[in-house]
């Protein structure tokens, strides 16, 4: 499968692949949209620059009802620089079916961040430590989240965030939420957590 169109996705899926400009899925595309697509869980593994962004960032516009003003997926990144690429290509992959889309990390002002939770973002982008300060102080609720990526997972692990991923779990609703992970490269304890 090399073809967006062999996906039988929604018009407004096909609307987001035009506007990010691809032509063909990339390999980790065609590996991972139909899993994803399905609701499975994923750990995925390609290089930089492979298309990893747009290969969740469709199961989530597929995802998010735009009519619910609630976070319904949370893509958790290691850098400011990260959240802020994984936020544009949201918002480029979301403008036309509606979807909103807060980025929020340290080191900047809690106000527009703030804003964007209170204007109904659909997807949050965040660093985990902004996410569970957010939490922590009832900024943001994950009760309707039904898809959480953990981008860049082993920078992540690696930079410190294993305590706040996990406090960040608590945080979730009870019911599944269907998860995925995607890097550049996973060490064997990265596998062994998954």
């Amino acid at each position: 499968m090399s073809k967006f169109t062999e996906l039988n996705l929604a018009p407004a899926l096909l609307q987001a692949v035009d506007a990010l400009g691809y032509t063909d899925m990339t390999p980790i595309q065609a590996g991972a949209l139909p899993l994803l697509l399905e609701g499975r869980d994923v750990l995925a593994q390609a290089r930089t620059g492979s298309g990893k962004t747009g290969a969740f960032l469709l199961p989530i516009l597929d995802r998010v009802q735009t009519r619910q003003a609630t976070c319904q997926a949370l893509v958790l990144a290691p850098t400011r620089e990260l959240a802020k690429q994984v936020g544009e290509q949201a918002q480029i992959v979301g403008a036309d079916a509606g979807m909103r889309t807060a980025v929020v990390y340290g080191g900047t002002a809690y106000g527009p961040q703030l804003r964007a939770f209170r204007e109904g973002a659909h997807l949050v982008v965040g660093t985990p430590g902004r996410i569970l300060d957010h939490l922590l102080k009832r900024n943001l609720s994950l009760h309707d989240v039904q898809l959480l990526v953990f981008d860049e997972a082993d920078r992540m692990l690696s930079m410190g965030f294993y305590p706040d991923m996990r406090a960040i779990r608590r945080y979730l609703p009870s019911r599944p939420v269907q998860g995925c992970m995607f890097s550049a490269t996973f060490p064997s304890h990265v596998l062994r957590l998954a």
